[in-house]
């Protein structure tokens, strides 16, 4: 009988864990449904004149991105570049949207000043704008965040997911979708 509970107790304590990571990668909901469009351009200059030479002084994120369940679809990319805004839909830095074309994929992101990012990706899989979750809210389509951070009960943290981007660089990371 008290196995029996336990076990009762710790379904309902996952059903609840997993809805509210669910609704917190709600995040990575899409508000622009305009595939290659970069939502929030930066509209600065992009070099500094000394006199010796002009430097293009920003940087760029390549992101290997692998386990995309099919073709089908939208990638979402959406980046944030400081800890008070990190996982705000409202509050994204920039936006990417891509067409899924292959199971495996390379996405660039260029233009951005030096400085800490994180970012939160999925795949949109029936392009309804949306990371659809199952009844329990545990998200149908991959996922995954910078650094492949994953949180303990809920998205990962800043911490967990940020990175420092170095002024006239390229960085890489290799993301793996994550399904459940």
């Amino acid at each position: 009988m008290a196995c029996s509970y336990s076990k009762q107790l710790i379904s309902l304590m996952c059903a609840g864990l997993l809805l509210f990571l669910g609704t917190q990668l709600m995040s990575c909901k899409k508000k622009n449904p305009d595939p290659n469009t970069d939502v929030n351009p930066i509209d600065q200059d992009t070099t500094v004149v000394d006199t010796s030479s002009t430097t293009n002084l920003l940087s760029s994120i390549e992101i290997n991105l692998s386990e995309m369940a099919s073709i089908n679809g939208t990638i979402n990319l959406a980046i944030y570049n400081n800890s008070s805004t990190f996982n705000d839909p409202n509050q994204v830095y920039r936006h990417v949207f891509l067409p899924c074309t292959a199971s495996q994929m390379n996405l660039q992101v260029d233009s951005l000043p030096s400085g800490d990012y994180a970012f939160a990706i999925f795949h949109d899989e029936n392009n309804n704008n949306e990371l659809d979750q199952n009844w329990l809210g545990i998200p149908t389509e991959g996922f995954a965040f910078s650094n492949n951070a994953n949180g303990t009960f809920g998205p990962p943290s800043w911490t967990q997911a940020q990175f420092s981007l170095p002024e006239s660089s390229v960085l890489t990371q290799d993301i793996s979708l994550i399904f459940y």
